[in-house]
């Protein structure tokens, strides 16, 4: 494997926008956006509208769906519009006891999801855009099993032939959206997952786990959220706790305690001190700038922002030890949140591929 190949990842939030998500992934770069398939779309009605003659009568699109949902047809005129690009179905004449590993890539399409399955520099990576973490990793072995089970989940799965463009990576804009992920990243999130006892790849699209939880609510059942869906249930915060009041000579002081159970918020104001010696030690701790790493966008409390790359195995108290030195000239309590996950940081224990804080992921500062 080569740990310096980047691998572009579009991820999918509350937007229906999945088949433009899918065609980019696969083609790996942003070259359609939302605007681009729906005038593919509208020039594909309006051909349908003249072949079945039907001018002048009220024609519901069958290209794409009121929530922005897009056809096979729409996909597949994109991928014609870039060159000598063809889909066909696997389970076509043409693709019958093929061996499909040596195919370069498979979009997937069910009644509400699209997603792409793409093999770069001789590696397969699931694209899904609902993925919590990125692209996984799918091994030769592991393919045409793979394949079976988003087939019998009730997929239609179709082969992407021809001469694919090059990748798209130049002057990308990151963010909560589009991402850039190195291989050795991506390498490294898979072998921490593969580890656990119920580790399965995503085929499912966040519309489909909502379905299921409206299932479950109407049956009275408990839904029970897995490790694979793309959203998490916000922490709510705790209630602020105060500690008693101390009483001196003429001194009344209360302290507040903070709803993170950061160390260094306990550190009293009035030890000078002590104060100093720990922003020395974070001081060093952030001296050297990694190459390669998590890169977390903060937004701080005026509206400026900071960036910083953390090793691949950082927790939660390393971005509380960031942020914490870098306010150290205007003392604060703060809590972080992940607007994308809609997670309230509360737990410094917690390491961040864990909880699904890749590369590129912003960070808000709230200032208590």
């Amino acid at each position: 494997m080569n740990n310096k190949q980047l691998i572009y990842w579009e991820k999918q939030g509350y937007d229906q926008l999945c088949g433009v998500h899918c065609i980019n992934s696969l083609l790996q770069g942003p070259y359609f956006n939302e605007v681009d398939l729906a005038t593919i779309a509208q020039e594909l009605d309006r051909q349908e509208i003249e072949l079945l003659g039907k001018t002048g009568h009220r024609y519901k699109s069958q290209n794409v769906a009121e929530d922005g949902n897009f056809s096979i047809q729409v996909l597949a005129e994109a991928l014609k519009k870039l060159g000598d690009l063809s889909i066909e179905s696997v389970d076509s004449k043409l693709n019958q006891n093929q061996d499909l590993s040596q195919e370069s890539g498979f979009i997937c399409n069910s009644s509400a999801h699209w997603f792409a399955i793409r093999k770069i520099e001789n590696i397969w990576y699931n694209l899904n855009s609902t993925n919590k973490r990125g692209p996984e990793i799918i091994s030769d072995f592991y393919l045409s099993a793979f394949l079976l089970s988003v087939k019998e989940n009730g997929y239609q799965i179709f082969v992407v032939k021809g001469v694919y463009p090059p990748p798209q990576l130049d002057n990308i804009n990151q963010n909560d959206r589009q991402k850039v992920l190195t291989a050795q990243y991506i390498k490294q999130v898979h072998d921490r997952r593969v580890k656990r006892k119920n580790y399965k790849l995503n085929i499912g699209g966040s519309d489909e786990v909502e379905m299921e939880k409206a299932l479950k609510e109407s049956k009275g059942e408990k839904y029970e959220s897995t490790d694979e869906e793309f959203e998490e249930e916000i922490q709510q915060p705790q209630k602020k706790q105060s500690t008693p009041k101390f009483q001196g000579q003429g001194i009344q002081f209360e302290f507040q305690q903070s709803i993170v159970n950061y160390p260094n918020f306990n550190i009293d104001p009035l030890d000078a001190e002590y104060r100093s010696i720990i922003l020395m030690t974070i001081e060093q701790k952030f001296s050297i700038q990694l190459e390669e790493g998590l890169v977390i966008l903060f937004q701080l409390p005026d509206g400026k922002s900071k960036q910083y790359t953390f090793s691949y195995d950082a927790t939660v108290e390393d971005l509380y030890d960031f942020i914490f030195y870098e306010s150290r000239q205007t003392p604060m309590k703060f809590t972080l949140v992940c607007p994308i996950q809609k997670l309230q940081l509360l737990d410094v224990s917690q390491q961040l591929l864990d909880i699904g804080i890749d590369t590129m992921t912003q960070i808000i500062v709230r200032k208590e």
